[in-house]
């Protein structure tokens, strides 16, 4: 079932970028994308592997490593204190303390399903881009991501059904 649900994503999360294929396609933005998914697969697989140490400082310092660099990188752009405490709240926040709360999770949780559920998170990217910018995503988009949701469910549910089995209900006579 785990597998099963795995190619069920992959097939999802195919149909989401099987517009860009048709179109123009960075091979610099694909090749980063890539690169990302098998990083974060990496850091999953070794967090639920050497589940007795502690991430927390990890993501501290990765956090910290990637505000540093783009700091450096972003060059002599002037941001208001408006938008400055809004780019805190996204990358403290969203980015730091989601991935705190991943990896803390990940290590109660066996590997592959951990991944699957990761998988929720670039599937729900195009919603709130939605909510919060009105950019509606395309019909593929829509589909791929339903698949996906639809996986995860199918997968949570068994998963529940095999740790918590209906109760053995007597027969009357």
């Amino acid at each position: 079932p785990t597998w099963l649900a795995i190619l069920a994503v992959i097939v999802g999360v195919g149909i989401m970028v099987s517009n860009a294929v048709a179109g123009r396609v960075s091979p610099v933005g694909d090749g980063l994308a890539l690169l990302m998914a098998v990083a974060v697969a990496g850091a999953t697989v070794l967090t639920r592997r050497h589940a007795e140490v502690g991430m927390m400082p990890a993501v501290f310092l990765g956090t910290v490593i990637a505000a540093a660099i783009g700091g450096v990188m972003a060059g002599p752009l002037r941001v208001s204190a408006t938008d400055a405490a809004l780019l805190f709240v996204f990358g403290a926040l969203n980015l730091g303390l989601g991935m705190a709360l991943f990896v803390t999770g990940v290590r109660l949780l066996p590997a592959a399903l951990a991944a699957l559920i990761g998988t929720a998170e670039p599937v729900l990217g195009p919603v709130w881009v939605w909510l919060v910018h009105g950019e509606v995503p395309g019909t593929r988009t829509l589909i791929g991501g339903a698949v996906v949701i639809l996986a995860l469910v199918l997968h949570l549910a068994w998963q529940f059904r095999q740790q918590n089995p209906a109760p053995a209900v007597p027969l009357m006579d």
